[in-house]
C-alpha cells in the first residue's frame, strides 16, 4: 500500500472526514505530490486542511503547482506565500494561515480561544490538529 493510501485509510478510519468530497479532495492532493521531493508530513496537513471546502481546495492548487516548478525551495515559497496571506486576513482564514505556517515550519502553534471562534471554525481547527497527529504517527513518506 502505498503512503497516501495509508494515510487516508487512517485519517477515515479515525472519521476526520466530514464528506465524500472532502475526502475526495484530500486524498487527490496527496496522491498527486506525496511523491515530490518536497512534500512532507506538514504540507500534507496543509492539505487536509485545505480539502475542507472548494475555495481553499482551489487556492492551495496554485501554489503546489508552482512548488513543483520550483523545487529546491518549494516549501520556502508556500511559507513566503502564507505569510504574505497571514497580513492580509483576519477571522478564522488568518487563524487557518498561522496553522499551516506552523506545520510547514516546524513551529510552535498557539491555540485560539475557541470559545471566540465561529463553531464550524473552531471545529476545522481541532480536527485539522487531530489529523496532524495521525499524520505525525505515519512513517516518512519518502523512505
Amino acid at each position: 500500500m502505498n503512503w497516501d493510501e495509508k494515510c487516508v485509510l487512517e485519517l477515515s478510519h479515525h472519521n476526520l472526514f466530514e464528506s465524500t468530497e472532502q475526502r475526495s479532495r484530500f486524498r487527490d492532493l496527496v496522491n498527486c505530490y506525496y511523491r515530490y521531493p518536497f512534500f512532507t508530513k506538514g504540507l500534507c496537513k496543509c492539505m487536509y486542511m485545505a480539502s475542507w471546502d472548494d475555495i481553499h481546495f482551489y487556492e492551495i492548487l496554485p501554489m503546489l503547482n508552482d512548488m513543483t516548478i520550483e523545487k529546491t525551495n518549494a516549501i520556502r515559497l508556500m511559507t513566503d506565500w502564507g505569510q504574505k496571506q497571514l497580513r492580509q486576513l483576519s477571522g478564522f482564514d488568518a487563524e487557518a494561515y498561522r496553522l499551516s505556517t506552523s506545520f510547514l515550519t516546524g513551529t510552535y502553534y498557539k491555540l485560539p480561544d475557541f470559545s471566540v471562534m465561529d463553531a464550524d471554525d473552531a471545529h476545522i481547527i481541532r480536527q485539522t490538529l487531530l489529523a496532524s497527529v495521525l499524520i505525525d504517527e505515519l512513517p516518512d513518506p519518502h523512505s
